[in-house]
Formats: C-alpha cells, sequence, structure tokens
C-alpha cells in the first residue's frame, strides 16, 4: 500500500460550472471519491469533465487549448505576409459562444468563495496587443481570478515558429495546479499506455494493474512489459505494451487482448499515476463486459481510497449503471455517488440517486440514465 494511502479530504466536495462551453449554470451540491455522471447526449458530462480539468490546470493555456483542439474547435488565421495557421477558437470555450460576457466562466465549489474564474478582456497597452498583425478573430486576453490571486493568460501570435502565449505576473504566486488525468471516451495509444507503465514501475506499484488486466483475462498474468527501442531520439513512438498470461503460449501485444484488456488496464494505471489528485473518465464503460462491471467499479473505489485519487467518470450504459450500483454497496455513501445530468427549460439540473434507490434501481430495472 502506497504511503499516502489515507483517508484525505477530496479537492471538490461539490462543483458549480458557469459559462463553459455547454453549460450556463449547473451546480452539484454533493460529489464523492468515485462520482458517476449519466445523461442523454449532448447534455454536458463531457464539459463537466473538462470544467474539472481546466479547474485542476487552473486555465494553463496548455489544458485550454486541448479542449478546444479535442472538439475541433479551430479557426484558420492569416498574418499580413499571407501566412496561414489553426489557431484555437477560443469562443468556443465559453457558453454561447459569448466571449466577451461580463460574468465569464466560473468553476469550483458550490459553497466556497474560493471560484476560478475566467473572462476574455481587451489589451489595456501595446505591449499587450499581440494579435495586432493577425486577421479574423481576435486573440483575447484572459484575466483569470482564483480566490484573491490574479493573473492574466496573453495569447500570442499562433503561426509558425512564434511563441503562442505568455503569462503575466510573477509564477510564484500562482496557485499550484492539481494533478489531472484524463481518459477517454476512446482507448488509451500504445505510446501513451508504455509511458503509464514506465511511471507505475518506478512507484512500484504495478500489483494492481496486473489485477485489473486478470479480471478481464480470467487468468493469471506472468508478467508485463512495455518494449521498443528508446535509444534514438523519437524512437519510443513504436513502443508497446506486451503481456504474459498462464493461458498463452507466447507473449502478446495488450492490444490484441481485446478493447476491454486494454480499457480496464489502462484505467489502473491512470489511477495509480493520478495519485493525490483527479482521474477522469469519459464513457468509462466503453469495451467492458457487462459481467466485469461490478469488480471494475469495485477496483476504482478501492483504489481511489488507496491512491487519494477524486474520480470523475461518465456513462450511457445501464450494464455500467448497474456494476456501479453493486459495487457501491461495500463502500460508505461518501465513496460512491450517482448523479443524472437533466436540461429542461430552466436550464440544467444535477438528480443525485441515493445509495438506496440506486440499488432499487438497479435491482427492478428503474431507468435511471
Amino acid at each position: 500500500m502506497p504511503a499516502s494511502a489515507v483517508n484525505t479530504k477530496i479537492h471538490l466536495d461539490s462543483l458549480v460550472v458557469s459559462g463553459f462551453r455547454g453549460i450556463p449554470h449547473l451546480e452539484m451540491p454533493r460529489l464523492g471519491r468515485v462520482t458517476l455522471l449519466a445523461g442523454k447526449n449532448g447534455v454536458g458530462k463531457t464539459s463537466v469533465l473538462e470544467a474539472v480539468r481546466v479547474y485542476a490546470a487552473r486555465s494553463s493555456y496548455g489544458v485550454l487549448a486541448t479542449v478546444l483542439r479535442n472538439h475541433a474547435e479551430l479557426h484558420r488565421t492569416t498574418n499580413a505576409e499571407g501566412v496561414e495557421a489553426l489557431a484555437p477558437d477560443w469562443s468556443g470555450l465559453f457558453h454561447g459562444r459569448d466571449m466577451w460576457a461580463e460574468s465569464g466562466i466560473k468553476i469550483g465549489k458550490v459553497s466556497h468563495g474560493r471560484l476560478l474564474t475566467i473572462r476574455a478582456i481587451w489589451a489595456e497597452d501595446q505591449q499587450m496587443t499581440l494579435h495586432s498583425e493577425l486577421q479574423g478573430n481576435p486573440f483575447p486576453v484572459f484575466q483569470v481570478e482564483f480566490g484573491f490571486q490574479q493573473w492574466r493568460i496573453l495569447i500570442d501570435n499562433p503561426l509558425p515558429g512564434a511563441l503562442r502565449h505568455r503569462f503575466r505576473g510573477n509564477p510564484s504566486e500562482l496557485p499550484g495546479e492539481i494533478g489531472c488525468v484524463m481518459l477517454g471516451p476512446g482507448l488509451p495509444g500504445d505510446l501513451a499506455l508504455a509511458r503509464f507503465w514506465d511511471e507505475v514501475l518506478l512507484k512500484g506499484e504495478q500489483k494492481l494493474a496486473i489485477d485489473a488486466l486478470d479480471l478481464v483475462l480470467g487468468s493469471k498474468t506472468e508478467w508485463i512489459a512495455a518494449v521498443g527501442d528508446t535509444a534514438q531520439r523519437g524512437a519510443d513512438r513504436g513502443r508497446r505494451v506486451i503481456v504474459k498470461n498462464e493461458s498463452q503460449n507466447a507473449p502478446v501485444p495488450l492490444q490484441s487482448l481485446g478493447d476491454g484488456a486494454t480499457r480496464i488496464f489502462g484505467a489502473a494505471l491512470a489511477l495509480i499515476n493520478s495519485q493525490g489528485g483527479f482521474l477522469l473518465l469519459d464513457e468509462s464503460e466503453n469495451g467492458i463486459h457487462h459481467s466485469v462491471q461490478r469488480d471494475f467499479w469495485t477496483m476504482v473505489l478501492n483504489a481511489a481510497q488507496m491512491y487519494n485519487v477524486q474520480v470523475l467518470a461518465t456513462t450511457h450504459s445501464w450494464d455500467c449503471v448497474v456494476g456501479f450500483a453493486k459495487a457501491m454497496q461495500s463502500f460508505g455513501d461518501d465513496d460512491g455517488v450517482y448523479i443524472r445530468l437533466e436540461k429542461g427549460n430552466d436550464g440544467m439540473r444535477a438528480v443525485e440517486y441515493s445509495r438506496e434507490h440506486l440499488m432499487a434501481a438497479a435491482k427492478y430495472g428503474f431507468e435511471t440514465r
């Protein structure tokens, strides 16, 4: 068991998100160490995960740009010399694409004053006017606040060879970021798995990942290795994870064992590497058979406690909900929380199901998604 395996407080025991992407305003009065979110397509489940990712990173430029690129929120820009480039369309971060709304984006705890706030503002002077040579959409200055701390992110020229962003302020005065890993909705690739595995070996915590793989394979895994030449620059792009199971005559690539094996193994590695931070699982059921769901969520709930990780996950699957409900029977009320997100005429709302209601729904087949 890791040295930090203590029952410490989670980072977000509640969550409010306002003005972020498709979310006008949403409050979730209670989050657990593991929170499973359900709801119809387009209701905003992934946006909630992305909001937490932005909160954990304290609105770093890299995370903001990644959110936009993941949704193809890009626009083409051209400088005076006719050089073109694709740049993030920053309006895509804001609800209704209203980048200049006074309220901006707010993310944080429901009952706590330290909200992360992001507003786009106009440059105050020529030193901050970094987009004057560009045509098309302007590149804003982001005013960021967290509690009593304030700083600015200056979006620079995105053209080839140009500086992409600058920070204005004293870096030592910034609030510390919280570690955050996001997986899904697709499967983690070979390189990501290999790098995750390297980190797990350094921590000496590989047992959890091996046990997780055994859940899917149904027999004992004898050894796992990440192979590939790392001697030359860039050569690790060809690395992959191979597995030797007692049911096999020879080791095989992990990916050849199926989506379920890759998904569960990747989730276990991510849990270990998220120690003390967040793990965000988008469409967590993908590739995992219904018969394994209860064991999968038991593993997640146990590991989240062991490694002091706060997990937020999304699902469309009834089998996933039932598996989560069954796993929760062995844990406390604050360990696992299930919430359905809904959209109505009055905006968004979060409907929490108690452990008893969720167990009854799973037993009698009541729809809760």
